[in-house]
């Protein structure tokens, strides 16, 4: 029986490739949503961990209540007194203070501010260049100097910023005109999804973040022979209210939290459109195996009339079905590479440039994938195969002959037509 299968899939190309794409979409849908956010992930992460691989500590402020999600919501600041306390604990090697704000405008030379795809516009202070804190790595220039700026690459390439040229500056207050002194980059050489990046002294971003006398972090090296614990018991002998101090690695999580949320949307999203297509599938494949098998009815009923059983008859259509499942499936697996590597693209087109290491694919992304589109098509096989079993052998000898009527025949196209209907007001 499972050769006469194949070789009635081998007798029905066309139909038999028709009836999989929509299995191929859904399934490249869920391969490719999961190659995408994994690889987002990866490179997020190598960032941040980045950012903070310089820091056995961190201090920062923190709130009196827990800020969850509230949007625009920032821990407080302190008084940057703090940073000679800390320098003088016993078990630092280095310590130092820095402001940011995700609210620093860019001005270009027609008076917008340069944005680009709704991506975050950062600022910072950089209070050494050669510090073992910075991530950033000097392109060109200098770095920054009271009334200058750096500026990364990538902003510069767009709109034609140059080192010693004037750009317009906002965060807190007025637009201020600073020099450009240094373009920079991620030493990793990633970019933050197209975010602007502008870097100060760290008086110039007190002033323009209106955080005179304060900070918002203090970046915190440990001597060689100080383990974490230590330094950490260290540091909190000596913070005052409203500040916590966290591990490198502590304090690299806490920044990518909001990232993470951001990609656990953009997955669901995505994996929605799949579950769609995959459910739309469903029916095609259904609809197809009902409309091959009410054509095949005298070579059904000739099976039976030479000793077929309704049970050989059944795995005939299911082995059709998981010979479809698996290949649609397989195909549909490889082509989410393609369209994670087209949405990186795109992306890039339209001003919201991802970072990417390289494209990830797990062990989930290959066992859910090809989980969902072999038991979608095996679900969308049972009824019409349970269908050919009640082809009676009589039917082999009858001109025309036809499957019987069944209850579920007179209603089955309009519930599924609602069912779809339904699926489709939610989706949209």
């Amino acid at each position: 029986m499972t050769r006469f299968a194949l070789r009635g899939l081998a007798s029905r190309k066309l139909r038999t490739a028709l009836t999989a794409i929509a299995i191929v979409l859904g399934v490249a849908m869920i391969s490719g949503t999961y190659v995408l956010t994994d690889s987002i992930g990866q490179a997020f992460d190598k960032i941040f961990t980045d950012i903070r691989k310089g820091s056995s500590a961190v201090i920062s402020g923190k709130s009196a209540f827990d800020l969850g999600d509230q949007t625009g919501v920032t821990a407080p600041t302190f008084s940057e007194s703090l940073v000679p306390q800390v320098r003088a604990l016993p078990g630092v090697a280095e310590a130092e203070g820095g402001v940011d704000s995700d609210a620093t405008q860019l001005i270009g030379d027609d008076g917008k501010a340069i944005v680009f795809g709704g991506a975050p516009n950062l600022g910072f202070s950089i209070a050494n260049g050669a510090s073992r804190f910075n991530p950033l790595t000097l392109v060109d220039g200098s770095w920054p100097k009271s009334g200058e700026v750096v500026v990364d690459k990538e902003t510069a390439s767009k709109k034609h910023l140059e080192v010693g040229q004037q750009v317009g500056v906002q965060a807190e207050g007025p637009v201020e005109q600073l020099r450009i002194s240094g373009l920079v980059q991620f030493s990793s050489g990633l970019t933050i999804g197209g975010a602007t990046l502008a870097g100060f002294d760290l008086p110039t971003a007190q002033r323009l973040f209106r955080k005179e006398g304060r900070l918002d972090e203090i970046a915190v090296a440990a001597k060689p022979d100080v383990t974490d614990a230590r330094l950490l018991q260290e540091i909190r002998g000596i913070l005052p209210p409203g500040t916590q101090v966290k591990t490198g690695g502590q304090q690299a999580s806490a920044d990518a939290a909001d990232t993470n949320d951001f990609i656990s949307f953009l997955q669901d999203f995505l994996l929605a459109f799949g579950g769609v297509a995959l459910f739309v599938g469903a029916f095609v494949i259904a609809n197809s195996l009902s409309i091959t098998i009410a054509q095949r009815t005298r070579e059904f009923a000739t099976l039976r009339t030479i000793g077929a059983s309704n049970r050989q008859v059944l795995s005939s259509i299911i082995v059709e079905a998981l010979v479809v499942g698996i290949a649609a499936s397989v195909v549909g697996l490889f082509l989410g590479l393609l369209l994670a590597k087209f949405l990186f693209w795109f992306f890039g087109v339209v001003g919201f440039t991802l970072p990417n290491t390289g494209l990830v694919f797990e062990t989930r992304t290959i066992v859910v994938a090809l989980a969902a589109g072999i038991l979608v098509t095996l679900l969308a096989s049972v009824y019409p195969a349970l269908r050919a079993t009640m082809v009676p052998p009589i039917a082999a000898v009858r001109e025309g002959a036809t499957l019987p009527g069944e209850p579920l025949d007179a209603v089955r196209s309009t519930r599924a037509a609602i069912l779809v209907t339904g699926v489709g007001a939610a989706a949209a």
